[in-house]
């Protein structure tokens, strides 16, 4: 039996070439490395690179563009970024991959390349420490993360062991990816006499080429066909989550709008029938709508040795284990709570039971409040801040929870705990607390720092849950419209229903709320005619003040409208 034949040596290739090949090594060694790094920051919550430049770039977006780029693609235009700056990782690996295979043979210390061509592992090592120190020194204080993430949450310690082990792993894969590269076009070189199987070889290295030119055009053609997707479905029509853009019935609703109904409405409370489609009247925590500023993942506290610190402008400085915390009197409320980017007839709005601490019994064991202090300030364990006035902060409503529909607070809704703030939006209700600081300042939050509002009052919405928009429905056969309607801390008294483009209103029957602080379930019996119908839906809450008209984006104050979908009756 013969033994395997080894390739014969061959001029080393054209610094063109070289490049080539190391950069494809390169980009294959960096997904796998970025892979590595966002499976690090979803398990042990260690330092993503994408994540840190994607929370700068986010901070230091001028508003006018920041506002545009979140009516084109909403909530999800985080996730959007994100892909995009993973892309731009991946081809920094391709270029560092290609100019290491360039320069090598340049450096005259050591042995970096053998005869075959092939790099030695020392060389992967170098570049691993070269990436690590360019990450730790360059890239992260370019985002405000300080030398080696010494201002981020995980610290630098997690930093500098995060990033050497993805750096390592990096440039490991790259040298065997690379050499395998080396090895294949000599053995395409040595069958060069063999005219059909130098052809049949040249030709599966082009497919493969053309595979991974290929794949990355689509992958990058795909999130802007995503964005461009979004952008026309928000354009055109009325969706799901729509107010009344229409021109027409727009000048319809305001030329009728009356701000204020005096005396209210009482309400009127029945039971409701089984409507499929219908919003359930508590939210499952595994459904209860989640937004944070993390791209990838939510920090993971350790609830046995946190901590919860409350400091400032107080008398008595104090600091709590979760144990004591929970062992302190707690008492329940439902509360709704909803996001100020939230869509008029979106889905960021979720109600449940907590049970907790009112923040002012923790504010009242720190002793006596000094003079001139005028906000509370609550900072997270992923670097999250945000404040709310200290009046608000001493209602007895105000609450930092530490469990939600009868279980531990779930990781993704702020365990060990998190603040509930009724009457503003979801943004003030922090969640992984680690300290409360009184300040006599006005503190500026983090989406506040992006030109989101401050005082942050929620807004008076409805929404229609069932028919869908563009449903098709049964002509003159009984059936209901129904959905929801919040209007925050002042409860709802009425809401109406036109199923003739605003032109007539019914009043809709309400289903008694849980609390003062939760939505209302509605519901109108319908049996439509044959047609088009637009339907519209407004509120008016527990004073007599009715919902607005006016259409409005999420940016800065949160959205406003009313929810108009269209149905057919065949």
């Amino acid at each position: 039996m013969g033994t395997p034949s080894t390739p014969s040596l061959s001029p080393l290739p054209s610094g063109g070439e070289r490049f080539k090949r190391g950069a494809l090594a390169g980009l294959l060694a960096g997904i796998l490395a970025s892979l590595i790094m966002l499976l690090l920051s979803l398990t042990i919550g260690s330092t993503s690179l994408p994540e840190a430049l994607g929370s700068s770039i986010a901070q230091t977006l001028p508003l006018p563009i920041f506002s545009y780029l979140h009516d084109l693609l909403g909530v999800d235009a985080k996730r959007y970024l994100f892909a995009i700056i993973l892309i731009g990782q991946c081809l920094v690996f391709a270029l560092f991959g290609g100019l290491c295979n360039l320069f090598v043979d340049r450096l005259k210390f050591g042995q970096w390349r053998d005869e075959q061509g092939d790099l030695s592992y020392s060389t992967g090592l170098t570049l691993s420490g070269i990436l690590w120190l360019f990450s730790g020194l360059i890239f992260l204080p370019l985002t405000g993360s300080g030398v080696f993430g010494s201002q981020l949450p995980t610290g630098v310690s997690s930093t500098m062991a995060s990033l050497a082990l993805t750096g390592i792993a990096f440039g490991l894969i790259f040298i065997l990816i690379h050499n395998w590269l080396v090895w294949r076009s000599l053995r395409l070189n040595n069958a060069a006499g063999d005219s059909e199987t130098a052809a049949m070889l040249a030709e599966k290295q082009a497919q493969r080429r053309s595979l991974i030119r290929n794949g990355l055009v689509v992958l990058g053609l795909g999130t802007f066909g995503v964005a461009a997707w979004r952008f026309i479905v928000s354009s055109s029509g009325l969706g799901s989550g729509s107010s009344a853009a229409d021109p027409q019935l727009q000048g319809t609703l305001i030329q009728n709008y009356q701000a204020k109904i005096s005396p209210p409405p009482v309400p009127e409370y029945g039971t409701l029938s089984t409507v499929k489609g219908l919003t359930p009247e508590v939210t499952a925590n595994t459904n209860f709508y989640t937004v944070s500023k993390n791209f990838v993942s939510d920090p993971t506290v350790n609830g046995q040795t946190w901590k919860l610190t409350v400091d400032g402008q107080i008398t008595q400085p104090f600091t709590m284990t979760y144990n004591e915390i929970a062992a302190m009197p707690m008492h329940s409320q439902t509360e709704t709570m909803m996001c100020i980017s939230n869509e008029v007839g979106g889905n960021y709005m979720s109600n449940a039971k907590w049970d907790g601490i009112a923040l002012k019994d923790l504010l009242q064991r720190a002793g006596s409040i000094k003079p001139g202090a005028t906000k509370v300030v609550l900072y997270a364990a992923d670097g999250y801040s945000d404040s709310i006035h200290l009046s608000k902060a001493l209602e007895p409503t105000t609450m930092v929870a530490l469990r939600m529909n009868g279980v531990t607070l779930p990781n993704n809704h702020g365990y060990p705990a998190r603040l509930l703030v009724p009457g503003i939006y979801g943004m003030k209700h922090v969640k992984w607390i680690e300290r409360i600081e009184v300040v006599n300042t006005d503190y500026q939050g983090y989406w506040q720092q992006n030109g989101w509002s401050d005082p942050a009052p929620i807004k008076m919405t409805s929404r229609i849950d069932t028919p869908a928009n563009g449903a098709q429905i049964s002509a003159n056969q009984p059936t209901y419209i129904a959905g929801i309607a919040f209007a925050s801390n002042k409860g709802i008294s009425q809401v109406d229903v036109s199923m003739d483009s605003g032109q007539h209103w019914q009043k809709a029957l309400l289903k008694k709320p849980l609390s003062d602080l939760t939505w209302v379930l509605w519901e109108v019996p319908w049996q439509p005619k044959a047609g088009s119908h637009q339907i519209v839906v407004r509120a008016i809450d527990l004073q007599g003040n009715v919902q607005s008209p006016l259409s409005a984006a999420p940016l800065p104050n949160g959205s406003s409208g009313y929810h108009t979908i269209k149905v057919t009756a065949n």
